[in-house]
């Protein structure tokens, strides 16, 4: 953990957390920008959340690819907990695609292939993560890959973030059969239908995402939250080449079979899925790279300055100044206090579930302790994400054939942001409760057999 963090602005806030750009400073004086993910103080007192917070973290500090957000540290201050992660000074894939759309025009072909080559390796690398100690794969699925969770350097490097919904069989929390995760109109069918998902939920998500970058049209998004989930089980696709006519036969059946409602009818793996769009690039003779892509994001910057989230935040702070600068100010002496987890746990003496952050060694957490796959290994565990997209609150959903159900979102956040803040609902713990009035009755009952006893003697 650096020495000390000193914070910039904010760059988001959400529901459950808000995310700040700060400058890290370490002994030796060296300095570089870093994303801090703050959890709001008020949820603390929610085991449940706090619980799959730290697994969230404990996943994330695993990952090591060039196209996945680097954490660098999970660290607590005395009121509430933070993760500090890679700030990545670019944009979403969300504003890319706004930015074209405004221009009424699709992603350049040889882009959008290059775009999701890049999001199929990280991927790739997370779906394929193994245990360092049994060498058993995790079984990590993302379960929200959308626009806002891709971000895109000015250099025109492909990062994935937001592993807060991901799936893995080595994680303490689970979720209930029949519970909706992710944006609604990124879902795979077998997930809008409350199935258990896969590898290939993510696999869908990209395809989805292809036929957006591609034909520059949304594919099923509904005018309501119901309709939207209507269409993802229908999961009907519609002719790209009508709606884009650069787009070749044999790039539209690739995206065609990532959206195939038929699990089994899919890629099975994020590796096929690239090296069939990197095959069609190379037997088209195209060559690109991040370099292409760093110049349509220039593009960019200059036709629309707002398109950076750092623009964006910095604006905003400026247009309320003095409330920001009293904010900054208490943010920065709370960030003077964070340590990491295991510094904490090393300086402190015992705790119990529940203990405030600086109290104590976390129950919760032991950075040292590896993950026992024999211990976690259930048919449903998810995390909310490091880094988090906008967050559905669970949201039971029945066979379509079943009685009505509603779909229910938290308040919107404003604006969108290359980090978004989690966004999950409070959710009930699931912990048995004791009933005291069975143990009030046998003490009774001792009591007044004593009293008898006592007067027949």
């Amino acid at each position: 953990m650096a020495d000390r963090y000193r914070p910039l602005f904010k760059l988001d806030a959400g529901g459950m957390a808000e995310v700040y750009v700060a400058e890290a400073e370490s002994m030796a004086g060296f300095k570089k920008k870093v994303a801090i993910k703050r959890v709001l103080p008020s949820l603390l007192k929610e085991e449940r959340f706090l619980r799959m917070f730290l697994d969230e973290a404990r996943l994330s500090l695993r990952f090591n690819h060039a196209n996945i957000v680097t954490v660098f540290d999970i660290g607590k201050s005395a009121s509430t907990y933070f993760i500090v992660m890679e700030y990545v000074e670019g944009t979403n894939l969300k504003f890319i695609l706004q930015y074209l759309a405004r221009r009424r025009r699709p992603m350049p072909v040889q882009h959008a292939v290059w775009l999701l080559n890049e999001v199929l390796k990280g991927l790739d690398y997370a779906h394929n993560l193994r245990d360092s100690d049994t060498g058993r794969e995790i079984g990590i699925v993302h379960r929200d890959i959308s626009p806002p969770n891709i971000l895109v350097s000015w250099n025109g490097e492909v990062k994935l973030t937001d592993f807060g919904l991901a799936k893995a069989s080595t994680q303490l929390e689970s979720t209930d059969p029949g519970v909706v995760k992710g944006k609604f109109a990124y879902l795979s069918p077998e997930a809008a239908e409350g199935r258990e998902v896969d590898r290939r939920a993510d696999l869908f998500a990209v395809g989805i995402i292809a036929f957006e970058m591609l034909t520059g049209q949304r594919l099923f998004l509904g005018e309501t939250d119901y309709n939207t989930v209507e269409k993802v089980r229908a999961a009907h696709v519609p002719n790209m080449r009508a709606l884009n006519p650069d787009i070749h036969p044999e790039l539209e059946k690739i995206v065609r079979k990532a959206l195939a409602r038929d699990g089994e009818q899919r890629y099975q793996r994020a590796s096929d899925f690239s090296d069939d769009l990197l095959g069609f690039l190379f037997s088209q003779g195209r060559k690109v790279g991040a370099r292409d892509l760093s110049e349509l994001l220039q593009e960019m910057r200059q036709a629309e300055p707002d398109v950076s989230a750092e623009t964006r935040a910095v604006k905003a702070s400026q247009e309320r100044a003095e409330h920001s600068n009293l904010i900054l100010r208490l943010i920065e002496d709370e960030f003077e206090t964070i340590r990491s987890l295991d510094e904490s746990s090393a300086h402190s003496g015992p705790s119990t579930p529940g203990t405030a952050p600086g109290s104590g060694a976390d129950p919760l957490y032991d950075p040292s302790a590896p993950l026992r796959l024999d211990e976690f290994d259930r048919s449903n565990e998810p995390t909310p994400s490091p880094f988090g997209g906008s967050r559905l609150e669970p949201t039971p959903v029945p066979h379509p054939h079943s009685a009505p159900f509603s779909l229910h979102t938290p308040a919107q956040r404003p604006g969108s942001a290359p980090y978004p803040a989690a966004d999950s609902g409070p959710m009930d713990l699931g912990l048995p409760r004791r009933n005291p009035l069975p143990w009030l009755v046998a003490a009774l009952a001792l009591v007044l057999a004593g009293i008898v006893y006592m007067l027949l003697t």
